[in-house]
């Protein structure tokens, strides 16, 4: 089972996520995926990021999130230089009408609205939202 490496990007009050729909259900998810071989969990996140958001980012503190022995993450407050998002990676190549990845910026605000998934990225964006006030 691989360890996945998320980034929990926040600026200018906004988060960055990955709007899914797949097999008729719609949610949330934090830009990140498997670690590969021989890939650190910094460059995972990184690469990751850049692949699913064709953001350039700097995977900056290690988050303290429980982790979940199912669905194993390690989650990492980035910083990047733009807002320009688009789709890219092995994500673009299995988008079809059933599977839509979209990454978006959303209110901050309004996290408890959003459907992000699982709860442990929900418990990473509450520690980088919380060390910004």
């Amino acid at each position: 089972m691989r360890v996945r490496s998320a980034a929990v990007v926040v600026r200018n009050k906004s988060l960055l996520v990955i709007d899914r729909f797949k097999d008729g259900s719609s949610y949330c998810v934090l830009p990140g995926g498997g670690v590969e071989e021989g890939e650190s969990l910094r460059e995972a996140c990184e690469r990751e990021l850049l692949e699913e958001t064709g953001l350039d980012g700097s995977a900056g503190d290690l988050l303290d999130v429980p982790m979940d022995s199912d669905v194993p993450a390690v989650y990492f407050r980035v910083d990047v230089n733009s807002e320009t998002l688009a789709l890219g990676g092995p994500e673009l190549a299995r988008t079809s009408s059933s599977n839509r990845y979209e990454p978006k910026w959303v209110d901050v605000g309004s996290l408890a609205a959003i459907p992000l998934v699982p709860d442990a990225a929900r418990h990473a964006v509450q520690l980088v939202v919380d060390a910004h006030r």
